[in-house]
């Protein structure tokens, strides 16, 4: 129990006798400072004089009003010989039911009553009240509006964190014991068996704020003469029936507990429990719903008969658990509920007010119960946004971070904070091999979030060697320079553990490595949330999905998207037959700037509800940016965008996600929607593509480049293709096809090209620009007349393919630095031990010049961005570097690529030599160092005599063998003629 506040003191000693009145000061300025030509304005500051009916006081000068107010009760408390002493927190049993005894009874006392704003409406009713109940005040009032009397229940009981009513059969308990207090019988009032003071009554009747004296403290009779309206949130106990909206109205000298009552079918005020608040807003809302017959029994406590179960109301077991208002509240709350905004508070001084309550401003509330929506209300964007799949950078990352949500996520289910442990990656073995399923275990949670079992293995996924590195806050966390592990533990109130996990991965930031961990934890609550939350109070996820139909019934907000990549690649693809978006229309010249994965792309959107007889705008965004390639959209409006380049605009249509989905997106327009029939409407959505930002390693190439050196290895292709005299070539790595588009504007013997990559997204953006160029009906103008044909395949360059064995030339630019390090060793076995081209290219970045690049700014804690990874540069000055992108797994120096390279052309019969792009080639080498090999039988690889090659003369049944022999999808071709 926390020491009372000197003001508290007052307040509770003087009541409204008690005046603080602020006062401005202006500071002047100083004798001997320079004058300026632009005047300065002077600083307020404040002090405060509290008149009490015994002495005055005035504080010292203070720049804000709170210390000034603060200083001026402190001032009061030590004239008044007050000492500031910690009081005797209750230990047992009996001293804390004594304490919520004497904490009742002092509610009522007539000089508290004045002094507590949040209980002036009530009582102010209770004395205008005429007949059995004048002077009586709600028990469920008493219960949840006071901090300390809802403590000291949880300190008897903790079930009455979670159950009102438990809260109110405490109260009504103690009030019975009290020899100053009665409750009746046959219903849930709290009175005062002596009346209050005629100086109360007068005070509380004719209550106002405003004092017009300073010495008799008089006030000012202000009765409130209008009626006061406001709209409030209807929800049924039986989920399948809609909440819906209702209109308040309460009139002069009217209470609006009754008003709550009659909208209840409850016979009185007192029939109503009042939950606790669902935020910490100015005037709290509440759920208010009815009071269950019989109450928990917990007389035997108080030493009292027990209390009568013959009170009006529904009976208990008629009330049916309301899912909905239980989530939003984390309460248990029985029959149907109404949210309000209503009531006195500090701020309103004891007056009443009201704020309305959307019925969108419900669907938001019971969105952003759950992550996935809570990132969807960050954004603001709940019809385009979408919980990306990956954390890249900070830097990228738009709206809440995911630690952030999952702090969100136990706050608002009532949880301990998320544990976040750090550990260096020499750990990771140990945790690997801990991470398995122990003998006898049903199962667990291992660490990429993926369920083999019941909860009951979830507690053994990590090793006691991780608890020993469990830091909590942080607080303890590693000094080392990387890499890190990170867990995350979630834990019950009780500490009972929830959910575990940890990454899969180690990460050179910290920083990282939390973003990341607590995004897998979201991912796996996402899907595993039947598992883990098995009891009906603490079903948020399953029933919030029901109602949002997101996870769990595949809605369009939800699907994969690589069915419609599929399709999109397809030359013919009919989207009026695709159910997840249908005509799709793009309009403007295509400006050639393409969305690319980890480019952020800034969009403007609008999303219309279209049906039979309704066209409404239900989201708009001037400016939305978003991380492309993360899912970090709905899957539509990302598939759109990758067929856009920037200044185009494009609309297309889906079906309709649900229809509380659209509530909660609506605003305004939700409660007209509602009464709307939504069976055959769908969605419209318009997209602008305003701009598009490059990956860092692009923008850090072109500031520092021209032409960009991005442009400059193209050139070098373009050049080693012209040299070579080559007719066939394959882009291993082709990307959006960029290299593509610079070589059909170019003169060269090609007859036959190829491009392999492994992103959907990326080749469909390639296959846009070769059927640009080479769609007959466009009349292509290609400056090399011999072209025959070209084809576009979805693959892994480290797999071997027929259909692009022999090429003469091969091309991989800027790609291996995207794989682990030893898939780059497979992909070189691959290349030149069975693709066997006549000439491969491969460039890289070269880590060494990153210093130069970034301006040496090193250090990865004061990058503003602060989520690039860092490695040291071997045999240089031993600081970090950062990596170019956030996408690179690894980046070499000119010995580690060169040691590379040359292992490779001894082991396969080529020669290797060593060029680059980007700077003049001297200390520290070139930007993008490039590695041409040559085989030494020049006639070996040829593409015109592939079939002398060992690899094509073996035999091979390729009826038997078609998957070995022919692993890629062919997505797009085209033969002239």
């Amino acid at each position: 129990m926390s020491t009372p506040t000197p003001k508290t003191i007052i307040n509770n000693k003087y009541g409204a006798r008690a005046v603080f009145t602020i006062e401005s000061v202006q500071d002047e300025p100083a004798a001997d400072a320079p004058k300026l030509l632009v005047p300065q304005p002077r600083q307020t500051k404040f002090c405060c004089r509290l008149e009490l009916p015994e002495f005055s006081v005035t504080s010292a000068v203070f720049t804000k009003k709170k210390d000034a107010e603060k200083a001026a009760a402190k001032m009061a408390v030590d004239k008044l010989g007050i000492e500031l002493s910690l009081p005797k927190t209750p230990q047992t049993a009996e001293e804390k039911c004594q304490a919520l005894k004497d904490r009742v009874y002092t509610v009522f006392a007539d000089q508290f009553l004045l002094s507590y704003c949040p209980f002036i409406a009530h009582f102010r009713a209770a004395v205008q009240r005429e007949g059995d109940n004048y002077g009586l005040v709600p028990a469920a009032v008493i219960s949840a509006l006071d901090t300390k009397i809802v403590n000291l229940c949880k300190s008897i009981n903790s079930r009455a964190e979670m159950d009102p009513a438990l809260s109110l059969a405490l109260v009504l308990n103690a009030a019975k014991s009290c020899s100053h207090l009665l409750s009746p019988a046959d219903s849930f009032w709290i009175g005062k068996r002596d009346s209050f003071s005629f100086e109360t009554k007068e005070k509380l009747l004719n209550w106002s704020p405003e004092f017009t004296g300073k010495t008799d403290n008089t006030m000012e009779f202000r009765e409130r003469t209008e009626s006061c309206l406001f709209t409030a949130i209807f929800i049924p106990s039986c989920f399948e029936k809609k909440a819906k909206s209702l209109n308040l109205k309460v009139e002069p000298h009217q209470y609006f507990l009754d008003v709550i009552a009659n909208h209840l079918s409850v016979a009185d005020s007192s029939h109503v429990l009042i939950s606790r608040p669902l935020s910490k807003a100015s005037l709290d809302a509440r759920f208010y719903f009815p009071v269950p017959d019989t109450l928990p029994s917990v007389s035997y406590l108080f030493g009292n008969s027990p209390i009568s179960e013959k009170r009006k109301g529904s009976p208990h077991c008629q009330l049916k658990y309301n899912k909905r208002a239980s989530i939003l509240v984390g309460q248990e709350v029985h029959g149907d509920a109404i949210l309000a905004a209503v009531g006195s508070s500090w701020k309103s001084l004891g007056t009443m007010s009201c704020e309305d309550i959307s019925l969108s401003s419900y669907y938001r509330l019971l969105l952003n119960r759950v992550p996935w929506g809570s990132y969807k209300i960050s954004r603001d964007a709940i019809l385009a946004a979408k919980l990306p799949a990956s954390f890249t950078t900070r830097s990228n990352w738009r709206g809440a971070l995911p630690r952030v949500l999952l702090i969100n996520f136990c706050h608002n289910n009532r949880l301990s904070d998320p544990k976040f442990s750090l550990s260096e990656a020499d750990s990771m073995e140990k945790l690997q091999n801990t991470n398995q399923t122990q003998p006898g275990q049903s199962g667990s949670l291992n660490a990429t979030g993926n369920e083999s079992g019941m909860l009951d293995g979830v507690k053994n996924e990590m090793s006691e060697g991780l608890d020993d590195i469990q830091c909590g806050e942080l607080d303890n966390e590693p000094t080392g320079r990387g890499p890190y592990l990170c867990a995350v533990k979630i834990l019950s109130k009780a500490g009972d553990l929830i959910i575990e996990c940890c990454s899969e991965m180690p990460y050179r930031n910290k920083s990282h490595a939390i973003q990341s961990t607590a995004l897998k934890a979201i991912n796996v609550l996402n899907k595993d949330n039947e598992r883990i939350w098995p009891h009906q109070d603490h079903a948020t996820f399953s029933i919030v999905d029901d109602m949002f139909n997101y996870y769990k019934k595949g809605s369009p907000v939800d699907d994969d998207t690589s069915s419609s990549a599929q399709k999109l690649l397809q030359k013919d693809v009919d989207l009026n037959h695709n159910h997840e978006m249908t005509d799709l229309n793009i309009t403007g010249p295509d400006s050639g700037k393409s969305p690319s994965s980890g480019t952020i792309v800034c969009i403007q959107y609008s999303v219309f509800l279209l049906g039979k007889s309704v066209r409404e705008c239900l989201e708009s965004k001037e400016e939305f940016e978003f991380e492309f390639g993360t899912g970090a959209v709905i899957p539509q409006l990302e598939m759109c965008v990758s067929r856009m380049s920037v200044g185009q605009s494009a609309h297309f249509y889906t079906s309709l996600p649900p229809e509380n989905l659209i509530l909660a997106a609506a605003g305004e327009c939700a409660e007209k929607i509602s009464t709307l029939p939504l069976g055959e409407s769908g969605l419209e959505y318009n997209v602008t593509f305003l701009r598009l930002m490059e990956p860092p390693e692009e923008r850090m190439e072109q500031a520092f480049f021209s032409p960009p050196l991005s442009k400059q290895r193209i050139e070098y292709a373009l050049r080693l293709l012209e040299e070579s005299h080559a007719k066939s070539w394959v882009d291993l790595g082709c990307g959006s096809g960029g290299l593509f588009d610079a070589l059909l504007e170019q003169k060269t013997d090609l007859v036959y090209i190829a491009g392999v990559d492994i992103s959907q997204r990326s080749l469909i953006r390639a296959a846009k620009v070769l059927h640009s160029k080479l769609d007959v009906g466009h009349k292509p103008r290609l400056a090399t007349p011999s072209f025959e044909s070209a084809f576009i395949y979805e693959g892994s360059i480290t797999e071997f393919d027929r259909r692009i064995h022999g090429f003469d030339v091969a091309t991989c630019i800027e790609v291996i630095e995207h794989m682990e390090e030893d898939q780059a060793y497979k992909f070189g076995e691959c290349a030149l031990g069975t693709l066997c081209p006549r000439i491969l290219m491969v460039s890289t970045p070269n880590v060494e010049y990153n210093p130069i690049l970034q301006r040496n700014v090193l250090d990865s804690k004061n990058d503003s961005a602060g989520e690039d990874l860092t490695e040291d540069v071997e045999g240089k000055s031993g600081l970090p570097c950062k990596f170019r992108n956030y996408d690179h797994k690894f980046e070499w120096t000119r010995k580690q690529f060169s040691d590379w390279a040359l292992k490779l052309a001894s082991q396969y019969g080529y020669d290797v030599q060593f060029s680059g792009v980007g700077g003049s080639g001297e200390e520290p080498g070139f930007a993008s160092q490039i590695a041409v090999f040559k085989r030494c039988d020049p006639f070996h690889g040829s593409w015109l005599n592939s079939r002398k090659c060992k690899i094509c003369s073996e035999d091979y049944n390729e009826s038997n063998n078609t998957d070995l022999l022919y692993p890629y999808k062919e997505v797009w071709n085209w033969k002239a003629g």
